[in-house]
């Protein structure tokens, strides 16, 4: 649980303290003063909290140990509920009005606004991805297209972006299969083409038409299976086929 104290606060987190104030429409010229009784913190954070807020537990304060009181009160039936606490010594603090202590209160409760719309937001798209898991992968959505100066609805197919993710690294996996084959293929060619031009050297030194090669391997030459043994004997079958030299 997070223990709220008095600290101080940066110009800049000043700033955007009364900005967002003015946002909901907070008058921020009498902070110490409207803020040194719980009252109107609680109007505030009603608006997002109906159920967990009743007002009627925070009635408006003169003194400085009713309004002590009013905020105890708070403390321990909202503030707790989101895991935050405030220590005696701010609590007394915020009741007299002391300089900077309602700035640190209200900046406290919009860093708490803004974790919730984190959370409902992540919590939201969960939640919608699970309808999808449960219904159909593809989902048809409607939204906003500007078409010249207007704009209008259209429909747009979307998938679940975890689908997305995986087809990524299922199309990562196939190209790099592709790309192996691939040089795989290139040097098998390799090995191919240089037997292939062993083969027709043989051949030329013994004399021997490449092109007349026996049938045979031609057969295995074409499959680029030819190996040493089946050359030699096909050699032997054209040297034994040769009439003999007039000499």
């Amino acid at each position: 649980m997070h223990t709220i104290s008095n600290k101080t606060l940066s110009n800049e987190e000043i700033v955007d303290v009364h900005k967002w104030l003015q946002h909901n429409d907070i008058n921020t010229s009498r902070l110490r003063r409207d803020f040194s009784d719980v009252l109107p913190l609680a109007e505030m954070m009603k608006r997002d909290h109906p159920r967990l807020i009743d007002l009627n537990n925070f009635p408006k304060r003169s003194s400085v140990q009713l309004k002590i009181a009013n905020w105890e009160t708070f403390n321990y039936k909202v503030l707790a509920k989101f895991n935050l606490n405030l220590s005696r010594e701010f609590m007394e603090q915020l009741s007299t009005g002391a300089h900077g202590a309602a700035e640190v209160m209200l900046h406290e409760i919009m860093r708490l606004k803004k974790r919730q719309r984190v959370v409902e937001t992540r919590n939201a798209i969960l939640a919608q991805e699970q309808i999808w898991e449960e219904n159909d992968e593809v989902k048809t959505v409607v939204v906003n297209k500007q078409v010249g100066d207007g704009i209008v609805q259209v429909p747009q197919k979307m998938i679940l972006y975890s689908l997305y993710e995986k087809m990524a690294r299922d199309n990562l996996a196939k190209e790099a299969i592709i790309d192996a084959n691939q040089k795989r293929l290139a040097h098998m060619e390799n090995i191919i083409k240089v037997k292939t031009e062993r083969i027709e050297e043989l051949l030329m030194q013994m004399g021997k038409s490449p092109v007349k090669l026996c049938s045979s391997s031609q057969h295995l030459a074409s499959t680029s299976m030819l190996s040493y043994e089946a050359l030699g004997t096909c050699l032997r079958k054209r040297h034994t086929n040769t009439p003999a030299s007039s000499d």
